[in-house]
């Protein structure tokens, strides 16, 4: 914070001097000559002035801690709606869909089993999401 004040107090203290200086500016053939050095000037003090802004200090944000995104409820979720939406695409009514993980001690979750409550028969929903990986349970309404 402190190289922003120092940047607005050095523009402003600048500007303020060449702003009398500029009213001390000749007339005549001079006057255009002079005005450039003031221009010039003007530019070297932007110019100085923004070098003494040091760079934010963004370390902080290299030690944010990885929090867990994907947690076994998430997946839940999101393979339910996976299901859903194929059992759904094939023509099957169901009712409901749970599905049970379990995370494996290398950080992994995987499927154990998914529950489908439907009238439908198990082999017409097994075709559709079945899986060697995981339990297809139907129970028929």
């Amino acid at each position: 914070m402190s190289g922003i004040n120092s940047f607005i107090v050095s523009f402003c203290g600048g500007c303020i001097l060449l702003g009398v200086l500029y009213m001390l500016c000749p007339t005549g053939n001079m006057s255009k000559s002079v005005k450039y050095v003031f221009c010039l000037c003007f530019v070297c003090m932007v110019v100085g002035a923004a070098l003494s802004i040091k760079p934010p200090d963004l370390s902080m944000f290299d030690d944010i801690k990885h929090t867990e995104i994907l947690t076994e409820q998430n997946v839940a979720v999101t393979a339910q709606t996976v299901f859903g939406e194929a059992l759904t695409q094939k023509s099957i009514n169901f009712r409901k869909i749970t599905v049970d993980t379990n995370k494996i001690s290398d950080g992994s979750i995987v499927i154990n089993r998914v529950t489908v409550y439907t009238d439908e028969p198990h082999q017409k929903v097994t075709q559709v999401i079945g899986s060697d990986s995981y339990e297809v349970v139907v129970i028929n309404e």
